[in-house]
């Protein structure tokens, strides 16, 4: 979720996430990387059905998730919260690293980084600089590498290991659901609760807080799927239908903060941005 008004710095995190969620999903598709799916409870099947459950599936984590993160804050267990929301990530963090820097040494034949005397150390130097960057710098410029780092991830993981239909629709389903939540929901009650730098600090690691300006990880993960989605499907053929998705969704971001931060102070980062990027390009997709 985007919040207050626009700044030309802040074009940099959904444009960072994209690219760097296509080149993390390119080197593992020139590579034939089969990741298996993210949890039990998801299908595997590349059906309109399995599709459609799938999502369900992921709004009610995310709403439960949410649901956690309002009842916490508004009874005051914000320290609760914090060593929560901070461990939680910690290991959302490791468990991406030891996933791309094990998946990349074995496809690409760098046995030494798979020496246990290398691998651990390795995994685990990269938690710590990472983590610290994201939770506990003081440095904006330094939390957006770190955040925007393991959202790029996380979202290129979500398209290389749900089917492509559950992967297509993802976008546009949450893109209703953050509309929702925002304006009607949970979401849009918390920022209201929240406002200012003081408030956002508490989510710290959960957004990207630069200077006046906030956005959900949520969203920098979305934009890393669907640039991720372009190249788990179409392969080395996705350059041009990736320009076409990075310049639609940087509009939309664009808009959202001219358009719709006034109206309110705060708007969901994913609407415009799927509207004018993801499905132009998914119609693409189907034409061609």
């Amino acid at each position: 979720m985007a919040e207050r008004r626009f700044k030309p710095y802040f074009i940099l995190p959904p444009a960072l996430a994209m690219v760097m969620g296509f080149l993390m999903t390119l080197g593992l598709v020139v590579r034939h990387v089969q990741v298996p799916a993210p949890t039990p409870v998801m299908s595997s099947s590349n059906t309109v059905e399995a599709g459609i459950y799938n999502n369900v599936v992921i709004v009610a984590m995310a709403a439960a998730g949410l649901a956690v993160v309002y009842i916490l804050i508004k009874r005051g267990l914000i320290r609760v919260f914090a060593y929560f929301k901070d461990a939680l990530i910690i290991f959302l963090i490791y468990s991406l690293v030891t996933f791309y820097v094990f998946e990349y040494a074995q496809s690409y034949g760098l046995i030494p980084l798979l020496l246990v005397s290398t691998f651990y150390p390795l995994t685990l130097g990269l938690t710590a600089a990472l983590s610290y960057m994201s939770l506990y710098s003081g440095s904006q410029w330094l939390r957006m590498i770190g955040i925007v780092s393991y959202s790029a991830m996380a979202g290129s993981l979500l398209a290389m290991s749900l089917p492509p239909l559950t992967a297509a629709l993802v976008p546009i389903v949450l893109a209703v659901y953050d509309l929702f939540m925002v304006y009607k929901g949970l979401l849009g009650r918390l920022v209201e609760s929240m406002k200012g730098g003081v408030g956002r600090s508490i989510l710290r690691g959960l957004v990207l807080d630069l200077k006046d300006t906030a956005i959900g990880v949520g969203d920098l993960v979305i934009y890393s799927l669907m640039s991720s989605f372009i190249v788990a499907v179409a392969g080395l053929n996705a350059v041009a239908l990736y320009i076409i998705l990075l310049l639609g969704v940087l509009l939309g971001f664009y808009l959202t903060y001219r358009v719709l931060i006034p109206l309110r102070g705060y708007a969901p980062a994913l609407p415009l941005p799927v509207l004018l990027g993801f499905i132009p390009v998914a119609i693409l997709m189907h034409a061609i």
